[in-house]
Order: C-alpha cells, then structure tokens, then sequence
C-alpha cells in the first residue's frame, strides 16, 4: 500500500549507511534524511510523526541498478510509459529504488521512441515505482565480434549524428553511452563526450562495452574518458595465450568502475570473487542486466513455457521459439553451438544474496549496490548512503534479508 507521508521515525533498526553503523533511528522530512542517531526515541516531541518500529531489522540504501532491460513482465523499448510504470514497480517491490534503464541495438526510430520515452518518465516519476535516473545505450556503438544478444543488424562505429539524435530524443536525459573503442576512429568521439561530459552532456559517464579492442586501445580510451565497463567478463575481450584484452585493462586501470552481472550465470562465482578482491567494492558495481522476467514469478511466466527435461530448461511455448529459462536466466539455442545468454531474470536483492553466499558480507554487498554505483554515475550527493540531506531512499530487511518496507524519497511504497 503506497502512503504519501514525508515525515517518518524509523526506529530500532540496525543501520547500514552501508557502513555498518549501529542499532538506531532514521527522522525523515520532507522526503530528505534529516538525522541518523541512536539516541533513545521520545514519540512525545513528534506526536505526528508516523513511527516504523525496525526492531530485529536491518536498514539499508535503496538499491541502485544501474542496468536493466526490463521487468514485471515489460521491456524498456516498446516506447510505452505504461510498460516503464510497471518496471519501476516491479524493482522497487524488492528494494531497488533507483534504476538506469537498458537501450538495446535496434533501428534509430525505435531508439528514439525508446529514449523519448524514458526521457519523459525520468521528468515525471513513477509515484510508486524506483526512479528512473536515465538510459544506458548498450548496443549501437558495440562491435560485431562482440554482439552478444544485441541485434548486430543495427551496430555501428561510434557517430555524432546518431548520437545527437539520440541525447535529442532522450531530452538529455542519457545516464550511460557504451562503445567499442576500437571503433571510435582516433578515438574523436570518446574525446569529445569527455571534454564536453559535464558542459554540453549532463555528465554522461562513457562505458566500454560488447568490444573486441585489445588491451592498448583499451588502456587509450581510459585515458581520454572512459569510466565504466559494460558488464565486465560479459562481450569483451580477454586473455588469450600472450595476447591481452579488455578485461585486463579493466583489471589493471584503478579508473574503471567495472560493472558484474551477479546471477551467477552470466558470470561464475570465482570470477566474480577475482574481480571484487582485485578492484575492491568501491570499484565494482553489481547490475543484474535483467529482462522482462525480473521480478516475475515463477507461477506467472510457467504458464508460457513448457519444461524440457533433456536441457533441465523450460522452453518458451511457442512453434519455432529457441528461448528458454535456465538458472534464473533466459538463454537462446540453449544446448547449441550458438547458445547465447540474453538476460537475467534476477533483481538486484536477489544479486545482493548471492554475493553474500560467494563469502561477501552484507556491508561489502550493498555498498557495491548503492554507494558505489552512485559515485561512478554523479549522483552520489542526493543517492547512494544513509546519511543527512540525501534522498530518503531507504530498505528494511528482516532478519531473512527479506524485503519488509520500501522508502522512496520518503514516500512509503512497501510495508509488509
């Protein structure tokens, strides 16, 4: 039940800023964190304030994934707003309030819908649904070898004129650019967007992603402006005998945020580990890269598919589909040659689970979900932390790690 309310005690929680920071409370005003204490709450100064009793709870930042491609059932590129509403909703039922929402290899008319349209909910958020913080243009600029799920009837070398067009549909509201660079010719359109990030561009980070580069053109593009890894591991290039790829330069340059897919399909658990123990947690940022499915339950999408007892898959029920359902991911040709991983079907708290079980704990989990995903996208000043003056974007977890209540900018969406 969503309760328009700005002014909240939460009280007897066990704070996570995501620092563990002790047993304690949270006053919220105005839909802003004004203090976080552990001074014994006295209910008679704030007679009006609405209470939240978290006693044998835990209290974290919302959850931030920074890219996703769908979920409740809805893509992010049919172009509808009723279909963005319904992702919003199904992310923050499970404690992400805030989302950077996937735009896929497609025609520029469909981009441009795409973009347009999360451009407008951006402007007009979802009352009560995660805040959309922008688009992520993954696929356009990638390069063949590297395509992965992305259509590779619609990649192109990096180019301003699509891309004006696209920061034009979007209204300025592109969070996140990803690139081949050894496509960028001289790398002019890195240097570009990096010159102009903040004058002409909203601070646009620039990613690199579903690249073929080596490790030197790699190292370049980092130099001149690149800030994040497009699902590290995942459609990059990588050691291979004496030569060396992209993912060694997102391993070596301190600069690079480098994004993980925490399913622990898309990426395996050691590799995962490797990653986090070389970087660090303020150097990685855990996404899901989800699809449609994400936050859909089991009972719901069963009735579209039929289980294949040779894959231990389920097949999508329809003549001719080669999409199925494995692992909490969705596959296609699984089993094949030509198998290809197109998505996840986890949210972000499930991912936060995961890497807990990996040998993680649950303040190194949530910062690489909250804070340091904030930082890397600029918006680590009103998200990301629980600390006074930030957006009362909050999560109560029961003693299970399950999602109790959801805060966003101080308006209740979720208290179970």
């Amino acid at each position: 039940m969503t309760q328009a309310t700005t002014d909240l005690a939460i009280i007897g929680g066990e704070i996570y800023t995501p620092s563990y920071q002790s047993t304690g409370n949270i006053l919220v005003k105005d839909g802003k964190i004004e203090s976080v204490n552990d001074d014994a709450f006295d209910r008679s100064k704030q007679p009006e304030i609405q209470v939240i009793d978290a006693r044998g709870c835990t209290i974290i930042p919302g959850l931030i994934d920074t890219l996703v491609h769908g979920g409740g059932g809805c893509d992010t590129m049919t172009g509808r707003v009723e279909d963005l509403e319904k992702i919003a909703r199904a992310h923050a039922a499970h404690g992400v309030t805030s989302l950077v929402l996937g735009i896929s290899s497609a025609s520029m008319e469909q981009i441009n819908r795409s973009l347009e349209t999360i451009g407008y909910v951006v402007d007009n958020p979802v009352r009560d649904g995660s805040r959309i913080l922008g688009s992520y243009v993954e696929g356009k600029f990638g390069s063949y070898p590297k395509h992965g799920a992305q259509n590779p009837k619609y990649i192109t070398p990096p180019n301003f004129e699509d891309f004006h067009a696209m920061w034009a549909a979007s209204d300025g509201t592109i969070k996140v650019i990803s690139i081949a660079p050894e496509n960028d010719e001289d790398l002019k359109f890195t240097k570009h967007l990096a010159k102009f990030r903040d004058e002409a561009y909203n601070g646009i980070v620039i990613a690199m992603g579903h690249t073929n580069a080596t490790y030197d053109q790699a190292m370049a593009a980092i130099d001149v402006g690149i800030t994040r890894a497009t699902h590290t591991y995942n459609g990059m290039s990588g050691m291979h005998q004496r030569n060396l790829g992209v993912v060694e330069a997102v391993y070596s340059h301190p600069r690079i945020h480098a994004e993980l897919i925490v399913d622990g399909q898309h990426v395996r658990p050691i590799w995962c580990q490797t990653l986090i123990k070389w970087k660090g947690i303020e150097g990685v940022g855990l996404i899901t890269d989800c699809t449609s499915l994400a936050g859909v339950p089991k009972e719901e999408w069963s009735r579209d598919y039929v289980y294949d007892a040779s894959l231990d898959a389920y097949r999508l029920n329809r003549e001719g589909s080669r999409r199925y359902i494995k692992n909490d991911a969705v596959w296609l040709n699984l089993g094949e040659s030509s198998e290809t991983l197109t998505g996840a079907m986890i949210t972000l708290m499930d991912g936060v689970r995961n890497v807990m079980s990996w040998g993680y704990t649950l303040e190194e989990a949530v910062t690489m979900s909250t804070l340091t995903p904030a930082k890397n996208l600029g918006v680590d000043n009103q998200k990301g932390s629980i600390a006074p003056g930030k957006d009362a974007d909050l999560v109560i977890l029961d003693a299970d790690l399950n999602v109790k209540t959801v805060i966003i900018e101080g308006v209740i969406l979720k208290q179970d």
